[in-house]
């Protein structure tokens, strides 16, 4: 049995996701999911493989669902029109042992760190599922993927993590993905669980950083990689909702207009390796018009270049303020002293915490900012 429920909002000339009994109904481009979550998907092969022969374990990214696409009739996974993918079956997770905790917490880790280097944004807590999936593995994934290869320099890019600016501090502890945790790990979490997420998010990015030529090479040779379109949000919903009865600012652009007028929540994209900002601009969703290259518009933020092998003068304040970051989300005035782990030592001082890693270097941060979750 088939249920014609639409989920999210209207985009691109009244399209929206419909979910079926086994299968979800995307109308845009599902390359980007596919090759995160997909089955088949090359990377997943590619990052399987390294796993074991690097010593990070064959089962580092089981975190990830493996799900079958279907793309629409006469079209591939890069077609605007989209197609269809496999429900996510989970059922809840049971209440964890001490033991089940830290497993968590590492998933937590490892799941931040491979989704802020590749780049995957838009990962707020109603954009993720977290459950046990078939052979009893933890899933904790995305449900969409839709903007990726950014070129992020703070894990809090990807909406996995609070922002640190105290204007929206409410609202991004209320939706930032890692939410979805805390009724596991708890509120505080535990400084030994803390600290194994710290662990497994620096091992992960390390990891990810030894193969990233692989990692480049391999989407280099998707097929239909340069023409499938990363979304580009200028604003949220509520914006859009708002315009229709108040001024915002900055004011709507033609295309935002545009889109409202024909009943959609406008919605533009990028093409790798191309200039601009596009949006769909007629009902067959084979032509787009593009926003002026200058001027007072919006512009595109730095991506990822695969010809480079995915480095970036960035990833290194990733590494470091990332793992920073990460521990200042979850920060709590009881962690006291000084706590070991493997390759790390955290001390956490009246004011300030220190991370001493292996090699003797020493990253400093000022403690529990004002978006630290218990708060």
């Amino acid at each position: 049995m088939i249920w014609p429920l639409g989920l999210g909002d209207s985009h691109n000339f009244g399209r929206r996701v419909t979910v079926g009994a086994h299968r979800v109904q995307k109308p845009r481009a599902i390359l980007w999911e596919w090759l995160v979550l997909g089955a088949d998907s090359p990377l997943r092969t590619f990052l399987t493989a390294a796993t074991e022969r690097d010593g990070l374990g064959r089962e580092a990214f089981a975190f990830l669902p493996g799900l079958s696409f279907f793309p629409s009739e006469g079209s591939h996974l890069s077609g605007a029109l989209g197609g269809e993918v496999e429900r996510v079956e989970l059922q809840p997770l049971p209440r964890l042992s001490k033991e089940g905790r830290r497993a968590l917490a590492s998933i937590a880790g490892r799941a931040i760190a491979l989704f802020s280097w590749l780049g995957v944004s838009d990962l707020h807590w109603e954009n993720l599922v977290l459950g046990v999936g078939d052979q009893g593995r933890v899933i904790f994934a995305p449900i969409d993927v839709e903007m990726v290869l950014a070129d992020l320099s703070l894990p809090t890019e990807t909406k996995l993590l609070p922002d640190a600016d105290p204007e929206y501090a409410a609202i991004c502890r209320h939706a930032a993905g890692v939410r979805r945790l805390l009724p596991y790990l708890g509120k505080p979490v535990a400084v030994d669980d803390l600290l194994a997420m710290a662990t497994a998010y620096r091992a992960t990015f390390g990891f990810l950083e030894r193969h990233a030529r692989g990692v480049a090479d391999v989407l280099s040779h998707v097929s239909g990689i340069r023409e499938t379109p990363i979304r580009v949000c200028l604003r949220g919903t509520g914006d859009y909702v708002r315009a229709a009865s108040e001024p915002i600012w900055p004011p709507l652009l033609d295309a935002e207009n545009e889109q409202l007028a024909r009943g959609d929540i406008p919605y533009f994209f990028r093409l790798y390796g191309q200039p601009g900002i596009r949006y769909h601009c007629e009902p067959t969703l084979t032509a787009a018009r593009r926003l002026p290259l200058t001027g007072d518009v919006p512009q595109l933020d730095p991506i990822l270049e695969l010809s480079r092998g995915l480095r970036s003068p960035s990833r290194k304040e990733l590494r470091e303020e990332g793992l920073l970051t990460l521990l200042g989300a979850f920060d709590h005035p009881t962690f006291v002293g000084r706590h070991g782990t493997e390759g790390m030592e955290v001390t956490f001082k009246a004011r300030s915490l220190v991370v001493k890693l292996e090699n003797g270097e020493e990253l400093h941060a000022r403690r529990c900012g004002p978006c630290s979750f218990p708060r």
